[in-house]
């Protein structure tokens, strides 16, 4: 943004994480634990608004955003991707490559480097907004589940 744009009405001179509410309310973010949710926002500060499907839940990268447990960021990740809003698109092979994810709120911007691990045309979009109607009840016995 130049310094013009930060003179524009309503412009905001700085980058923010947009999480739909209906993903915040669901009951299966809702039975995910702390470090998963904190996980969820180092992830989707990662995005760059085209690089949804190369958010890297590695240690590596995690580091950089204070974490300092391998098991940790492991059991997060974990967690995470229990959550229907949270897709894997790469497997990664150590210490080659990284695992990706992807978050389904936002379009998936597919690369042929995801090796078949996810078909773009089958791209769970927008799934959460099915998640957000879903049986009131289900948080506690996920909680229960993972605990």
């Amino acid at each position: 943004m130049s310094a013009r744009d930060y003179r524009k009405k309503g412009a905001i001179p700085y980058t923010f994480i947009a999480i739909p509410v209906e993903v915040l309310r669901s009951p299966e973010y809702q039975a995910l634990p702390a470090s998963a949710k904190a996980m969820m926002n180092d992830l989707a500060a990662q995005y760059t608004g085209k690089n949804n499907g190369r958010l890297c839940p590695a240690y590596q990268a995690m580091q950089k955003c204070g974490w300092s447990s391998k098991g940790t960021v492991q059991r997060a990740r974990d967690s995470l991707l229990t959550a229907s809003f949270v897709v894997h698109t790469r497997k990664g092979h150590p210490p080659r490559t990284v695992d990706w994810v992807a978050f389904t709120w936002w379009k998936l911007d597919y690369e042929r480097s995801m090796d078949g691990h996810i078909d773009p045309k089958s791209f769970p979009y927008l799934n959460f907004m099915e998640v957000s109607d879903r049986d009131p009840n289900v948080a506690a016995r996920l909680a229960l589940k993972n605990a």
